[in-house]
């Protein structure tokens, strides 16, 4: 039997006897309980995302001023964008524009390394 399980036993409980000051106690705990939750719930999902931005970070490597994404069993993937990974933990795919990459989401632009000039 789960924690929410008891205490809706126990408030049942506790309706039988008629005491009010049990029964508002009890309602209380069942706010908080609901209240803690709805945070285990919402740290969990940050945990994840955590967890997959770790996961994305340790495949990453940095080479020609941008960031390459090392996928077993396949070649790099990429470009991504150093300012968006460094800075907001997200891996955007740069758009290849013939002598340059262009970030769509933060408008960061870098000259290729192999550029004509």
């Amino acid at each position: 039997m789960g924690w929410y399980e008891a205490l809706k036993d126990v408030v049942t409980v506790a309706n039988r006897l008629r005491d009010a000051e049990l029964q508002s106690r009890l309602a209380a705990v069942q706010v908080e309980c609901a209240k803690l939750a709805e945070e285990n719930a919402r740290l969990l999902q940050e945990l994840l995302e955590l967890k997959q931005q770790a996961q994305i970070r340790q495949e990453m490597h940095y080479r020609d001023n941008v960031y390459w994404r090392e996928v077993a069993g396949a070649s790099s993937e990429g470009p991504f964008c150093p300012k968006c990974l460094d800075g907001s933990h997200k891996a955007v795919r740069l758009t290849d524009l013939s002598d340059t990459w262009h970030c769509p989401v933060c408008n960061w632009a870098l000259w290729k390394p192999n550029r004509r000039r």
